[in-house]
């Protein structure tokens, strides 16, 4: 499997993050995801690459998995704080992704939104009142007929 190092690239070319995303036409963040292994680069973007710069094929490297690593010293303790930083960092990076909210968020929202529904609530309720008294003011005579 082959990555392509789009740091090293940038850095090479003396261009800073925002400027490749002016060239990829994409946001700054999606430059910083792709150069701390977050997320891959795109076929469309290494063409643009490609194209502007000409040969880019340096800057791929062989990533294959590393076969019997075994590792030593490391405690359960050890292991279950990494993946709780590990599961940590993902649910920080949904919420700045927009893809999750904060509980707390949430619940504010649940009671704003039971707010405003007890609101609509008392509002049609003064609509039919309304609607009632104007029905009145239209046909007294009727209503006088109808007690």
């Amino acid at each position: 499997m082959q990555r392509f190092d789009l740091k090293r690239f940038r850095i090479d070319r003396k261009l800073t993050q925002k400027e490749l995303a002016e060239l990829l036409m994409c946001k700054q963040n999606y430059i910083s995801n792709i150069e701390n292994g977050i997320k891959p680069i795109s076929k469309e973007k290494l063409d643009i690459l490609q194209s502007k710069f000409g040969d880019i094929s340096r800057y791929y490297s062989d990533i294959s998995p590393k076969q019997n690593t075994v590792l030593k010293e490391v405690t359960p303790e050890d292991f279950m704080f990494a993946g709780a930083d590990a599961f940590s960092r993902q649910v920080v990076k949904m919420m700045n992704d927009k893809l999750i909210a904060p509980y707390g968020i949430l619940v504010e929202k649940d009671k704003e939104i039971e707010r405003l529904n007890r609101l609509i609530g008392r509002l049609q309720n003064e609509i039919e009142e309304l609607k009632k008294g104007s029905a009145q003011m239209e046909n007294p005579a009727g209503c006088a007929n109808a007690v």
